[in-house]
């Protein structure tokens, strides 16, 4: 695991590749939040979103962020489809900006925190997201976005390195190589065992084109 400032460190040592450019001055704010927590709330047992489908909204101010995390997942090699909702009532999540809410669930430090771990009774999960990480798209924000699906998608938290569902950070000791598709400033992901999870609960998509 990793505090922000280490990730910060690695990250000037990549070119990022991001449509929208990424603010220098949102970077150093997730900084300041010292090691990025992640923690979910308890739920039974996961349940799978029905053919691996579902919707997401966003009313955080950070679309580019969350497309780009559904894009990663999307081409993981689980057999998942996440994509943007015509609108905020249609969508099967919602992702929010509520600091004050988020630090009474989980603490000042915590970077975001889902409703559920995969596919509610209701079908409606609600993802807040530190307001510090959200706007114009960051490494960090990517990664926080990419380990709040991966808990709608009904995977919980993974001891280890190297994994997307660490409950902190990910490991940058881990050798990720990623193709063109992938280039950027966020370590290619989610992870083998991340997808292998994500595959027992949806099977595996044959035609993706996973980093590697």
């Amino acid at each position: 695991m990793i505090f922000v400032r280490s990730l910060l460190r690695r990250l000037r040592r990549v070119r990022p590749r991001f449509a929208v450019p990424i603010l220098a001055a949102v970077a150093l704010g997730v900084a300041a939040l010292g090691r990025g927590d992640l923690p979910v709330l308890a739920a039974g047992g996961p349940q799978p979103w029905p053919g691996g489908n579902l919707t997401y909204y966003d009313a955080s101010g950070s679309r580019a962020a969350l497309d780009a995390a559904a894009a990663r997942w999307n081409r993981s090699g689980a057999d998942v489809r996440i994509v943007p909702a015509r609108d905020r009532r249609s969508a099967d999540v919602v992702f929010v900006a509520d600091g004050e809410r988020l630090a009474a669930r989980c603490g000042h430090r915590c970077l975001g925190l889902a409703s559920s771990i995969g596919r509610p009774s209701d079908g409606r999960v609600t993802v807040m997201l530190n307001p510090s990480i959200t706007g114009d798209p960051t490494p960090i924000g990517v990664w926080v976005a990419m380990h709040e699906l991966g808990h709608v998608l009904g995977l919980s938290h993974r001891e280890g390195t190297c994994s997307l569902m660490n409950a902190h950070a990910y490991d940058d000791s881990c050798s990720f190589a990623s193709g063109a598709a992938d280039s950027g400033p966020v370590p290619c992901g989610p992870a083998s065992g991340d997808v292998a999870e994500a595959a027992r609960l949806y099977g595996r998509d044959a035609a993706a084109r996973p980093c590697r």
